[in-house]
């Protein structure tokens, strides 16, 4: 006889056992407490409980039935059918308490979840995994997980056949369910016994409860909990939650507000010399967090600024969303000039960006409320994205750093693909770069060419059997966050037009490039769709903004944008999750 049970641990720190002195004093708390709640007289005594030891592990087992309660199938059938019949069913249930050394752990049956409910470790499953996981080996099939940023409180996510941990979007989320796979390694360290052949990798489910996703029987069961006495003693990893939200209030909204008033205060110094001193200038991200797409869909921003009635003037009109924060600066500078910060600092808060398409208002919002950045406070790294503040703990920093390296080590483009070099002192702009593919065979440059609000790559590559999309960034700043907002836009663009039967978005680009005499390779209409029957790739290819040519992954220490690790990390999993490949590429400058 076999079963699959969910192994729970008791919290013997609860208020109510955290006192008691013996496994048997900690169960007859528990089920009394259960007595007390339904009115039941008399007190619950251990010695009735049936006992058994295996290798100094102790089971207890509670035994109980259940009320009787009336069948649900009375409802269901006929009364000339039930009128005689009683349809009352009792049902057994159970607790199997298991005393090792340390820990009590429990195993349920019937209705029993309700007594050790309030006494379980509610991180038990979690904690659990967390001491043999192997990130880039276990394998998700379903996470559940608490929303901390963004405007998802709750997240279900599914995923396809190796999906790795390592390449899970973890950041702004707290993990509370996860069904996977575990290692070959792990399997054949701790669960082998439960092993058919020699290529099986044991699966499991991990909360409040830890599970082995297979029957065993008793003997099984009793290997099971050695294995996890055993488990309980290795170091944890805290690598599925590893950052903080700063939630102090005071912190938040006083002392890191004010510096971050105070760096863009400082950056007026660089108006006017953005490329020539990009190294010293604040690196940031600018984009309105609550509706990515239709901010990079904009045609046309609109500036406005308080007047004295309280009102809301417009002072400037861009069609650039990269002119936005210059144009901000400009206008603090122009009305209030470099030495009196408070009314520079009251011009920030109240600048306000509205975003229109196709001459209708699409959305709008502060001015601050589109900047995402990172800076060292108090001796610590702090970091903004979508509002949120996180105080970057040493973990926090050394997941990224793992993950990018990862990414970037994984999932490489072809080296012939992009065969131009980009030295910065002859080729200033990313236009510049990518238009020196336009006259290329097999080559289409995109770059500019704007379709229903979107840029679908810069650059377009294709072979007898894949098609490589490919946007270009120089630097591995805060700015990629921009790149990698771009990528996924245009990913869900391109598969929704892919799902019709005309493909309206490729017509138009086609039409775009035609008109402007890009080279298409003499490719007509029918043709140039028929390049996205092909295996469809994006590239993410940049350059290093270093003084010195450094690989990106072998020098993740030079490479100091935890905003440009995080957006590289979030863009990846997505694609690989919800689109399409996503491969990277550094562009030599020599």
């Amino acid at each position: 006889m076999t079963q699959n049970p969910k192994i729970y641990r008791i919290d013997k720190e609860h208020r109510l056992l955290k006192k008691l002195a013996s496994c048997k004093l900690i169960i007859e708390k528990i089920i009394n407490t259960e007595f007390k709640k339904q009115g039941i007289k008399g007190k619950f005594d251990t010695s009735s409980l049936k006992r058994i030891i295996r290798d100094d592990i102790t089971y207890y087992l509670y035994l109980y039935d259940s009320n009787e309660t009336v069948s649900i199938w009375k409802d269901f059938l006929p009364k000339e059918l039930t009128s005689s019949e009683g349809f009352t069913e009792q049902k057994l249930s159970l607790v199997l308490f298991v005393e090792t050394e340390y820990d009590i752990y429990c195993i349920i049956g019937g209705n029993a979840f309700q007594i050790i409910l309030p006494f379980i470790d509610k991180s038990f499953g979690l904690n659990v995994y967390s001491r043999i996981m192997q990130p880039e080996f276990d394998e998700i099939a379903s996470i559940k997980s608490r929303g901390i940023t963004g405007s998802r409180a709750g997240l279900s996510e599914q995923f396809r056949n190796n999906y790795r941990i390592i390449d899970y979007i973890k950041f702004g989320k707290v993990t509370q369910e996860i069904h996977l796979k575990l290692s070959q390694e792990t399997t054949d360290l701790h669960f082998n016994f439960l092993k058919n052949k020699d290529s099986d990798r044991i699966q499991i489910y991990v909360s409040k409860a830890f599970k082995i996703k297979k029957n065993v029987d008793f003997n099984e069961l009793h290997l099971v909990i050695k294995e996890l006495v055993v488990i309980s003693e290795l170091a944890p990893s805290d690598y599925l939650d590893s950052y903080k939200e700063i939630t102090d209030k005071n912190l938040t909204e006083n002392l890191l507000h004010q510096e971050l008033i105070t760096r863009l205060f400082n950056d007026t110094e660089n108006l006017g010399s953005r490329i020539s001193s990009a190294h010293k200038s604040f690196q940031h991200d600018f984009c309105n967090p609550n509706n990515i797409e239709k901010f990079y869909e904009a045609d046309e921003f609109r500036l406005k600024e308080k007047t004295d009635n309280g009102g809301y003037t417009v002072f400037k009109i861009v069609h650039d969303r990269n002119d936005i924060y210059d144009a901000v600066l400009i206008r603090a500078v122009e009305r209030f000039g470099v030495s009196d910060r408070f009314k520079f600092m009251n011009f920030v808060r109240s600048a306000y960006v509205t975003c229109y398409q196709d001459g209708k208002h699409s959305m709008g919002s502060g001015f601050l409320f589109h900047i995402s950045t990172e800076f060292p406070f108090d001796g610590t790294p702090v970091f903004l994205v979508d509002t949120k503040w996180y105080r970057l703990q040493d973990t926090f920093v050394e997941d990224l750093k793992t993950n990018t390296k990862h990414v970037l080590n994984t999932y490489k483009a072809p080296i012939n693909i992009l065969t131009e070099s980009w030295d910065k002192s002859v080729i200033r702009t990313e236009g510049e770069y990518n238009f020196k593919y336009n006259p290329k065979p097999n080559y289409i440059v995109i770059d500019t060419i704007i379709a229903d609000g979107l840029e679908l790559c810069d650059i377009m590559y294709y072979d007898d059997n894949n098609l490589y999309l490919i946007h270009v960034k120089y630097g591995f700043q805060s700015k990629i966050r921009e790149l990698t907002n771009q990528i996924t836009i245009s990913a869900r663009r391109l598969r929704e037009t892919l799902g019709t039967k005309k493909k309206p978005l490729l017509e138009k680009i086609y039409k775009r490039l035609v008109e402007k005499k890009y080279d298409i390779n003499k490719l007509s209409l029918d043709e140039f769709k028929a390049l996205f029957d092909k295996k469809i790739s994006f590239i993410f290819a940049f350059a290093s903004h270093l003084s010195t040519d450094l690989v990106v992954e072998k020098h993740i220490e030079k490479y100091t944008s935890n905003i440009a690790r995080y957006s590289l990390i979030q863009c990846s999993s997505e694609m690989r999750a919800y689109y399409y490949d996503l491969l990277n590429y550094q562009i030599p400058r020599k």
